[in-house]
């Protein structure tokens, strides 16, 4: 019994850490591992979905592939997977026939398709299986042995799968041990467990570890231990939302507390456990919970209480049909019965439990339910019933080697010939008693020397904490010093980056402005091109620069003629941006003089440029232009930019013609400082006007040149009039004209006002 009991409490700990950590799987068969221990029915229901909706992959594909794009199969690796989560289910529900079969079918599917790993997790979950529906510790540990041998052999053996599925069988490996009554060998075992965790050690796994190491202090009484391992297992998983560990270490808590006389406290831990197991329906755990509860009201004299949860935990028990657990909640109740001297039916339900335990074939309750049956014939002046009993009770626990039973039969049965009367056959039984109680006087004392070195070292550590605590103290002391210090330099620190920030803020607010205020005046206010202020600004700049290039190549001071800085200007006017005002109105104008600006903007390429003049008038700059000396090209080009905004806006009705006046510089090839920026638009304000009398003479886009040829001096322009010295160079042949009109121009009649 109590070796199935660890096994039992080592399938809940197996089950509560997901397969997933060592088995790649779909989300699926992940959800369905998750449920194992909340809701095993479920987790099988999902499986089994999973199983028949999808059929097995082909061998020929990587079977150790988990990317199922295709949900209408499965791979070997997640077929594996789910029969384990199936035989785990049943496992759980004690279907012992339908576990063996799911495992039996993961094993094929691993053995067949060479899964290595996956088999090796089959074969952890067999070996867990022999211990819980079996109870077979031998045939499980010969199996865990071969398992411990296979794992080295894996090549990802740093991996983390591979050390949980070390943790996994060195923690089961550890639990079997126990069993040996070699306390060295099994805190080896426990440490080999603990080694395979690693460093950095998952909490769940760190959480099933303490439990149980805790378990294990337990069974052999050493209290403060398990105490040490149980409560902090209980309070990891308590901040971690651990449900199913917290119901483990609540179950430890009250069996330590149980037997430490701490009754209180022990009902708070089993009702929680208890919460837990009603809340899921699980009804192994609530058994377990029930007779915890039992046997602490037993304890305290409360025998009804006792008998509802003795009752409650029979019911579940016939649920779940497990006779040996039958059997042993009867026992417990026919104790019950004679605590309250209600002999009948303390006698029938012990006759009932040697029945289950007979068929069941279980010696510890067999042994126990006989002993019950021989105090109660006792009780009721039966004494050969008694001895007759006893003494089977006696047989079976000297069989199985339980010493308690053993101690138990021989002072019933002293007390039974002492009854009977048979003074020498009671003094031979009391003296064997007294033997065995030597016995456990030796382990108890033991266990107190054991006991009393734990205190030490507990009293020690407290000494050392109580040094520390005074340390803390006055490194708190100085640490508070230093904060005030800190605080002061930090609060310092903090109001001059305040003060830099807003200082800062508003001088980003003032460039922002200064940014704003600087566009505008840069940018005309109905197109949003380059204004004319911004023309005066960077054309002087602009030609002084070019100057100074022509300079320094004409007196030798570069080898190449600098053509990248030869500028081609070209002033148009666009007559219809006038006229629109005045056939659609202001607003009408303003909003197609706006896309006229969005449109040239985009359209021109860098890094030409285009100034807004004046009303209906541009200035378009194009350095080391491919029309240079080609005004043709570059009318042609103006002209093209004009006409595809005219079509883009649909302005079928508006006379698109252009003025074009151009002019390159250096203006005079000779002297290329003579012609400033200011004169440069003058001479482009002649040519424009010239282009604009003959388009009015032949009605369509007209373009005018005005350069210099390569003789003429910069005496011709020393005059300050430098429209009338262009009507000299032209007059004398200095000064070139071209222009896409047909007849002539009448430059005295362009320029009348100069004339005057």
């Amino acid at each position: 019994m109590r070796f199935l009991t660890t096994a039992l409490l080592f399938l809940s700990l197996l089950i509560s850490n997901h397969v997933s950590a060592t088995i790649n799987s779909t989300p699926v068969l992940t959800e369905a591992e998750a449920l194992l221990h909340t809701d095993p029915r479920q987790a099988l229901q999902v499986t089994e979905r999973y199983l028949m909706q999808r059929r097995l992959a082909e061998t020929s594909n990587r079977p150790h592939s988990n990317n199922e794009a295709d949900r209408s199969i499965r791979t070997p690796l997640n077929t594996v997977h789910a029969y384990l989560i199936s035989a785990k289910a049943h496992g759980i529900l004690l279907h012992r026939e339908k576990a063996w079969k799911f495992l039996a079918l993961a094993k094929e599917i691993a053995t067949t398709h060479h899964l290595k790993r996956a088999l090796l997790e089959v074969t952890l979950a067999e070996t867990s299986l022999l211990l819980t529906l079996n109870n077979d510790p031998t045939a499980a540990e010969k199996l865990l042995q071969t398992l411990i041998a296979e794992i080295p052999k894996l090549t990802d053996m740093h991996s983390s799968r591979v050390q949980r599925l070390t943790f996994e069988t060195t923690l089961l490996n550890a639990i079997i041990v126990t069993e040996q009554e070699n306390e060295q060998e099994t805190l080896a075992q426990f440490d080999i467990a603990k080694n395979a965790l690693g460093t950095d050690a998952n909490l769940k796994l760190k959480v099933r570890y303490q439990i149980a190491l805790g378990n294990y202090f337990l069974r052999i009484n050493a209290h403060e231990r398990a105490l040490s391992e149980l409560l902090s297992a209980y309070w990891q998983a308590s901040e971690n939302d651990l449900s199913p560990q917290i119901a483990q270490a609540n179950i430890a808590l009250t069996k330590l507390y149980q037997q430490k006389g701490a009754f209180n406290k022990a009902l708070q831990h089993a009702n929680q456990a208890a919460e837990f197991y009603e809340q899921y329906d699980l009804k192994c755990g609530l058994s377990e919970t029930q007779t915890l509860l039992a046997g602490l009201y037993h304890q305290q004299g409360r025998y009804n209480f006792a008998l509802v949860h003795y009752f409650n935990a029979l019911e579940l028990e016939k649920t779940l049909a497990r006779d040996v657990q039958i059997a042993d909640i009867n026992v417990a109740i026919a104790n019950t019965y004679l605590k309250l001297l209600r002999y009948p039916q303390a006698k029938e339900y012990v006759n009932d439990a040697i029945k289950l335990a007979k068929n069941a074939n279980a010696m510890e309750v067999l042994a126990q339910a006989l002993i019950v049956k021989g105090e109660q014939a006792l009780l009721t002046q039966q004494t050969d019933v008694a001895i007759d009993a006893l003494k089977q009770a006696l047989s079976h626990a000297t069989a199985i080697n339980n010493y308690k039973l053993k101690r138990d039969s021989l002072a019933q049965l002293s007390q039974a010939y002492e009854q009977k009367p048979d003074f020498p056959s009671a003094l031979y039984f009391q003296r064997r008693y007294d033997e065995i109680s030597q016995r456990d006087e030796t382990q108890r004392r033991n266990q107190e020397t054991e006991s009393f070195k734990q205190s030490q070292r507990v009293i020690e550590r407290q000494l050392q904490f109580d040094d520390m605590q005074k340390q803390h103290a006055e490194n708190t002391q100085t640490i508070v010093e230093q904060k005030k210090i800190n605080l002061f330099l930090l609060g310092s620190l903090s109001v001059l980056l305040l003060v830099l920030v807003l200082r800062n803020r508003a001088a980003s607010m003032r460039l922002n402005q200064l940014q704003d205020l600087q566009k505008e005046l840069y940018t005309h206010p109905r197109s949003g091109l380059r204004n004319l202020r911004m023309l005066n600004d960077r054309l002087s700049n602009s030609l002084a620069k070019t100057s100074a290039n022509f300079e320094q190549w004409y007196l030798g001071e570069m080898i190449h003629e600098p053509l990248s800085d030869k500028l081609s200007f070209a002033m148009f006017e666009v007559p219809f941006l006038k006229v629109v005002y005045l056939q659609h109105g202001y607003h009408q104008g303003l909003e197609l003089e706006r896309q006229m600006g969005d449109f040239l903007k985009s359209h021109i390429i860098k890094p030409a440029r285009l100034y807004h003049f004046s009303d209906a008038m541009f200035i378009y700059i194009e350095p080391n232009a491919e029309t240079l000396n080609a005004p043709e090209r570059l009318a042609s080009k103006i002209q093209q930019l004009v006409d595809d905004f005219v079509q883009e806006t649909g302005l079928e009705d508006v006379d698109n013609r252009l003025r074009i006046g151009m002019a390159d510089y250096p203006f005079l090839p000779r002297a290329f400082t003579s012609i400033n920026d200011k004169e440069l638009i003058d001479i482009l304000l002649m040519a424009t006007s010239a282009a604009r009398q003959a388009c009015k003479n032949e009605l369509s886009s007209q373009w005018v040149q005005i350069s210099a040829i390569d003789s003429t001096p910069a005496a011709c322009f020393a005059d300050n009039n430098v429209r009338q010295a262009c009507l000299d160079g032209i007059s004398t042949g200095l000064l070139k004209v071209k222009t896409s009109a047909n007849g002539e121009i009448n430059w005295q009649t362009v320029h009348e006002s100069d004339k005057n």
